[in-house]
């Protein structure tokens, strides 16, 4: 007896994709490219003002406003000694000393870019004085050019040769400025050789340490008295021209 044919049920495997196990992914994954867009344009439009806190054995630098406050620039005194300084002693009843190193970078940008506005509104006034103290920190070699210039040539041809000697890179470039700027080559060559002033460059730093400079440039600015000393505060940096306004003009009103 034949076999009954039965007919071949036909199928067809359907395929069912549930939406649901890709929703919780792809949400995880819109929401961090959403964030990562939003740190990205966050830090591009930033507006706060970078100080450079100074060259030191490691450079650091850090972001913070122009508002003055106690821990931001702390309680200091120093003392102008036998320096070259800017202005006219006579009428000034406050100082800036500086503390330089000559192989700073963020030296020759306060050089640069601050200094010319204190050396306008400040000191052309008669209001404070400027003094150029040492603080060297990779070498004493250009330090030591500067105080021979300054003994031997007095404070005018300092200046110049303070305003050209940052990142001289040998001997050779520092005779080339000395002679430049009008000093005597002979007397150069024999008080540069001797490091006949050493004992100030060494004055000079440990003052600024004392004082808390701790690495270049770095500042004390306050009210000058007869014996020249400076009592005020520490700015521990190349801050903006607006920082130093503040302090002198507080200095000033007192």
């Amino acid at each position: 007896m034949p076999k009954k044919k039965t007919k071949e049920k036909e199928s067809s495997d359907e395929i069912v994709i549930s939406l649901d196990q890709f929703a919780v992914p792809g949400a995880i994954l819109l929401a961090g490219v959403i964030i990562a867009v939003t740190i990205f344009f966050t830090n591009k439009n930033k507006t706060t003002d970078e100080v450079d806190t100074g060259d030191t054995e490691s450079t650091t630098s850090e972001e913070t406003t122009t508002t003055t406050d106690d821990s931001e620039f702390p309680a200091v005194t120093t003392d102008i000694g036998d320096n070259p300084y800017i202005g006219d002693k006579d009428s000034a009843k406050v100082a800036i000393v500086e503390y330089n190193e000559y192989k700073c970078g963020y030296c020759l940008r306060h050089k640069d870019e601050t200094l010319p506005s204190i050396v306008e509104n400040y000191i052309n006034t008669g209001d404070i004085i400027y003094v150029f103290r040492e603080f060297a920190i990779y070498g004493d070699d250009i330090a030591n050019a500067a105080k021979c210039v300054y003994h031997l040539e007095g404070t005018d041809t300092y200046n110049d040769f303070h305003t050209g000697a940052f990142n001289l890179e040998d001997d050779d470039a520092i005779y080339a400025l000395a002679k430049s700027v009008g000093v005597n080559e002979s007397e150069f060559d024999s008080c540069y050789s001797e490091k006949r002033y050493q004992s100030e460059i060494d004055a000079d730093k440990a003052a600024g340490t004392d004082a808390g400079v701790q690495g270049t440039p770095g500042f004390v600015v306050g009210t000058l008295d007869d014996d020249g000393n400076v009592t005020g505060n520490l700015v521990p940096g190349a801050y903006p021209y607006e920082n130093f306004v503040e302090l002198l003009d507080g200095f000033l009103s007192e």
